[in-house]
């Protein structure tokens, strides 16, 4: 499927990476994985973002887990997005060109991130990721680990430079939620993708839908969400909404009696194994400590009885 503006929306999933005893990666779940995320119908996949570890992979690795995603993927019709996330330029345009041979729908990538750029610097990067593939449609990872925070009187300006730019995951939208409005505004012609926790009510602004993680948990009570969104029924997408959000606060002094950590692919993977829809160990790459086996019981029975409708 051609992604554009236009049909860059609903319910993506972020793919968790399994990983062996050995910290090698578990194809066997991976490729299962992906298997029950296109069988529940989820409207795109991606991965190698934050959730799916890419600061932890090699090149190598990158294009291992190009690779299953795309044998498995692809030939679905899913639509698919490759993160290409580096510290410089040219390693970024060298997972973008292994991630294009393969024949992926979309790129997203987020700026390199290791020291601020100027605003001529950030100009000159997306012009270069442009100018390298003008026909492949790009998605920018807007976070503020990047140090630079894009909004969108700077995405009017990358736009005359980069006509392919057709979205934005504008992560943090809740402590951004003024620059969301702003950006939305401004450039429409962009979709912005917030998190779960804020769908409902990004899309009554006019966000296109959710890089998400709790889709990974159960894929039904995301796409039933956004689809009632979609059709404006909003009293009853908004009370799922005020769900999701009591779920994230109510996590939060469970992880902390059970000493589980809290960055995104050790919560993801955690939340994913606990709720009985992903398969595959929830261990993360070092340094980053992943939940433990007690942890991650503790979680699922918690599940169970007090959100039982966001298991599978």
């Amino acid at each position: 499927m051609r992604l554009t503006s236009d049909t860059l929306r609903g319910i993506w999933a972020g793919v968790t990476l399994p990983w062996n005893e050995d910290y090698s990666l578990d194809e066997q779940s991976l490729r299962e994985n992906l298997r029950r995320l296109v069988d529940a119908r989820v409207h795109g996949i991606y991965t190698t973002g934050s959730t799916g570890e890419f600061y932890a992979l090699d090149m190598s690795e990158f294009r291992q887990v190009v690779d299953i995603v795309t044998q498995v993927v692809c030939p679905t019709g899913t639509p698919v997005q490759i993160g290409c996330c580096s510290d410089d330029t040219r390693d970024i345009l060298r997972q973008m060109e292994y991630a294009v041979s393969k024949g992926v729908d979309g790129l997203q990538f987020a700026l390199p991130y290791w020291m601020e750029l100027t605003d001529r610097e950030v100009l000159h990067f997306f012009e270069d990721v442009s100018t390298a593939f003008p026909d492949t449609p790009l998605t920018h990872y807007n976070i503020p680990r990047a140090k630079r925070f894009l909004t969108g009187e700077m995405y009017s300006i990358i736009l005359e430079l980069v006509p392919n730019l057709i979205g934005v995951k504008f992560t943090f939208a809740g402590s951004h939620f003024g620059d969301l409005q702003s950006s939305i505004h401004k450039t429409p012609q962009l979709a912005y993708f917030v998190s779960e926790n804020l769908l409902v009510t990004g899309m009554q602004l006019g966000a296109r839908g959710s890089c998400s993680s709790i889709v990974c948990m159960n894929p039904g009570f995301m796409l039933n969400m956004f689809s009632l969104a979609e059709q404006k029924e909003w009293q009853k997408a908004l009370e799922m909404q005020e769900r999701v959000v009591s779920f994230t606060n109510d996590l939060a002094p469970l992880m902390e009696q059970f000493g589980l950590g809290g960055i995104d692919p050790v919560v993801d993977k955690g939340l994913a194994v606990a709720s009985g829809f992903l398969v595959g160990h929830q261990r993360t790459r070092a340094p980053y400590i992943g939940w433990s086996d007690e942890g991650v019981q503790a979680v699922r029975t918690w599940l169970q009885e007090e959100y039982p409708d966001l298991t599978s």
